[in-house]
C-alpha cells in the first residue's frame, strides 16, 4: 500500500501528495495542544505513539495513544483531542476522510 494519500487526482495541474508522517506530525502536535493529556512515549511496548493508516477506502485511520494527568476526565479530554486532531486536518489536508482513535496508554 502507498505510503501517501494523493489529493486532487484529476486536476490538470498536477496532484498533491500528503505523506503518513505529514499526517503522523499533524496529529501528534494537535494532541499536544490539548491541555491534560500529551502524546505517549516511544517504548519496547509502544513503538509508534501516533499512527496513521491508509485504508483501500481512501480513509485514513488516525490512532493515537496518549498520557492523561491525574483528575482530568478521560472523556471530556478524548473529545477535545478528537476535535483538535479533526481540525488541524481538515486545515492541512481539505478533503481527505479520517477516523480518529485514542488509546489512553497513562494516567500520571
Amino acid at each position: 500500500m502507498a505510503d501517501y494519500v494523493q489529493i486532487n487526482p484529476n486536476s490538470k495541474n498536477g496532484s498533491l501528495m500528503i505523506s503518513r508522517a505529514v499526517f503522523e506530525s499533524i496529529a501528534s502536535d494537535a494532541t499536544n495542544k490539548v491541555s491534560g493529556a500529551s502524546v505517549a512515549k516511544k517504548n519496547f511496548k509502544l513503538l509508534k505513539p501516533v499512527q496513521a493508516t491508509f485504508q483501500r477506502s481512501g480513509r485514513v485511520k488516525i490512532t493515537i495513544s496518549i498520557n492523561l494527568k491525574k483528575g482530568v476526565k478521560a472523556q471530556e479530554i478524548c473529545s477535545k483531542i478528537e476535535e483538535s486532531v479533526a481540525n488541524s486536518l481538515m486545515a492541512y489536508t481539505e478533503s481527505v476522510p479520517f477516523d480518529v482513535n485514542i488509546n489512553i496508554v497513562e494516567i500520571n
